[in-house]
C-alpha cells in the first residue's frame, strides 16, 4: 500500500479520521492524499453574490481553510514526511473521488459514514474506483 486517500470534511468526525489515516499511512510507509470536495462553491457558506470571475478567490479561500484545519490535525513536519497531498475538487464527491483514485493509483480510500452521502461515495468507490475502500463510523 503506497497511496492512501482520505475524503476531507469540515465536521469534527474528520479529526478522528485524519488521525487514523495518518497512523495507517505511517505504518505502511504510504503517501497520504487528503481530498476535499465542494459540490457548489457558492453554496458552501459563501455568499451567492460572488460573481463568476471571483470563483478562483473562493476556491483559494476554501483551500486555505482546509490547509489550516489539516495543519491542526497533522503537523507540517508529519505532512512533509508523509508527502501529504491536499486537493480540493469541485463537483459531486462520489464522482470526484472515483476520478482521483483512477488518476493517482490510490490503493486505499478512506471515507466516513454520514447520513447524507457517504453511502453513495463508498458505493461509487466500490463500483468504479480502482482501490480498496475503508468506511469509518
Amino acid at each position: 500500500m503506497r497511496e492512501v486517500l482520505l475524503h476531507g470534511s469540515a465536521d469534527e468526525a474528520f479529526d478522528q479520521s485524519a488521525k487514523f489515516a495518518k497512523r495507517l499511512a505511517e505504518s505502511f510507509g504510504a503517501r497520504l492524499h487528503v481530498m476535499y470536495t465542494v459540490e457548489d462553491p457558492l453554496a458552501a457558506g459563501w455568499t451567492a453574490e460572488v460573481s463568476a470571475e471571483r470563483l478562483p478567490e473562493v476556491h483559494q479561500a476554501i483551500q486555505a481553510e482546509a490547509r489550516e484545519r489539516l495543519a491542526r490535525l497533522i503537523p507540517m513536519e508529519d505532512q512533509e514526511r508523509l508527502g501529504v497531498e491536499l486537493v480540493l475538487r469541485t463537483g459531486p464527491a462520489a464522482q470526484e473521488l472515483v476520478q482521483y483514485t483512477q488518476e493517482h493509483a490510490i490503493d486505499l480510500a478512506i471515507v466516513r459514514s454520514a447520513p447524507n452521502d457517504a453511502g453513495d461515495v463508498a458505493r461509487a468507490l466500490l463500483d468504479d474506483g480502482r482501490c480498496a475502500v475503508l468506511v469509518l463510523r
